[in-house]
């Protein structure tokens, strides 16, 4: 598995975020066919991973927090919505 940096493609999505949350980072990702959305404001991490054609597999999940979470002994919260298509983990700064 590789992460693919397409933050260059996604610039309307970028300026979005920054210009409408409290993210001062953002950058995203492809890993195949899940794209990867990570965010970083001054008091929590966000990392979303979607995928409209399959769910998304644990592996795929551990993958991202490996590479993207730089404390490996962080805590996050994990929000998977029913179809697993979707998932959500947060960190708290």
């Amino acid at each position: 598995m590789h992460l693919i940096d397409v933050t260059n493609s996604y610039a309307e999505l970028v300026h979005s975020q920054l210009n409408t949350t409290d993210a001062t980072y953002v950058k995203v990702y492809s890993l195949g066919n899940t794209s990867v959305v990570y965010t970083e404001s001054k008091i929590a991490i966000g990392i979303v991973l979607e995928n409209h054609d399959r769910r998304i597999r644990e592996n795929e999940v551990e993958f991202v927090i490996k590479r993207l979470v730089k404390n490996h002994d962080a805590t996050y919260t994990l929000t998977v919505d029913r179809s697993r298509h979707l998932i959500e983990i947060h960190l708290d700064k």
